[in-house]
């Protein structure tokens, strides 16, 4: 029997990875929107920390984005050092004011509990906890999210909870992640309150979404769109389309229930505190421009649930800036319809 020339089969076989590559690109890249902007359930990422940290009274930011904003959606973190600052006491006051507030307007809060939760440096563990051996500062964790879910889980304005954040992403001033505990934090909340989901957070970029989203009900996803590389320099992510991130969530649909976007930047990167940065260096990775892209951007991406990144720093440029313009294109967009 004779054999056929090698190099038609190596052309075929060329093809065929070739097909299978260009599909794959088809897939990640080519998309039509299908979302309107009143699909959206619009949100933000409320600190009462990084607030305090620009000189803004937290209470009246709150005020502001539900009365002046229109936000009714809202991620709040529930950091450890503030709701637990002693072993045998903790202080609830902050979190039941945010939700009390929102739920009188009628909104509805994304709970984040755990050790590393939003905003630099990502892991807030309170003082009397940092000498405890690693066994003990589990226990203790544990004992203060059985805390916050059994005091919130009946609140009229939570809606689902989030269970650390990037919890298996190596980044900020934290341990190393640790898979295997973070599981048990979510199998604590699910036997606690089988009536809200729960959901924890990932990179958008940088991350599979396999490591901690088959764990969840839903996986929140980062999205940035301008950095500042370790060297200074100004990195953009205008090469990714919008429809990236939802076809991401297609490939690991078979593993991951449900993708959202829990962290869309609409702030600048700066590498110090935002008080401790020029204006001018602060716009170099944010400006007004920016922000009316990354909002049309937000709008074609085919989700339906978004929660944005920076409304503290639209108040700050705002009353201690003298620069509304920020505050004012993000009224517009929360209250357009």
């Amino acid at each position: 029997m004779t054999k056929g020339p090698r190099f038609p089969r190596l052309l075929t076989a060329l093809m065929i990875v070739g097909g299978v590559i260009a599909l794959l690109i088809a897939t990640l890249w080519v998309g039509v929107s299908t979302k309107t902007p009143g699909d959206i359930k619009k949100g933000v990422t409320f600190s009462q920390i990084f607030a305090e940290s620009l000189g803004l009274n937290w209470r009246e930011l709150l005020t502001v984005s539900l009365d002046d904003l229109g936000v009714r959606q809202f991620r709040i973190p529930a950091y450890w050092n503030v709701v637990q600052p002693a072993p045998d006491r903790y202080d609830w006051s902050s979190i039941d004011y945010q939700l009390d507030e929102i739920a009188h307007r009628n909104g509805k809060v994304l709970l984040a509990v755990g050790l590393k939760l939003p905003r630099w440096p990502e892991c807030w563990k309170p003082d009397w906890v940092k000498p405890l051996t690693t066994k003990d500062e589990h226990t203790a964790r544990l004992a203060y999210i059985e805390a916050a879910v059994t005091r919130y889980k009946d609140h009229p304005a939570l809606e689902s909870w989030q269970v650390e954040n990037e919890a298996n992403f190596l980044f900020g001033e934290c341990p190393l992640p640790n898979l295997s505990f973070f599981k048990q934090e979510v199998a604590l909340v699910k036997r606690l309150d089988q009536s809200h989901p729960i959901t924890t957070t990932d990179s958008g970029e940088l991350a599979t979404w396999l490591a901690v989203g088959p764990q969840v009900d839903g996986l929140g996803v980062s999205v940035y769109r301008v950095v500042r590389l370790p060297w200074g320099s100004v990195w953009p992510y205008d090469w990714i389309p919008p429809y990236w991130y939802a076809r991401r969530a297609l490939l690991v649909s078979p593993w991951v229930k449900r993708v959202f976007v829990s962290e869309f930047q609409m702030e600048p990167w700066v590498e110090k505190a935002v008080t401790e940065t020029p204006i001018d260096r602060q716009l170099e990775t944010f400006d007004v421009s920016r922000m009316r892209k990354n909002f049309t951007f937000s709008e074609r991406m085919q989700f339906d649930e978004i929660y944005f990144w920076g409304v503290e720093w639209w108040w700050w440029m705002k009353t201690k800036q003298s620069d509304p313009r920020f505050w004012d294109m993000a009224r517009e967009f929360f209250q357009k319809t």
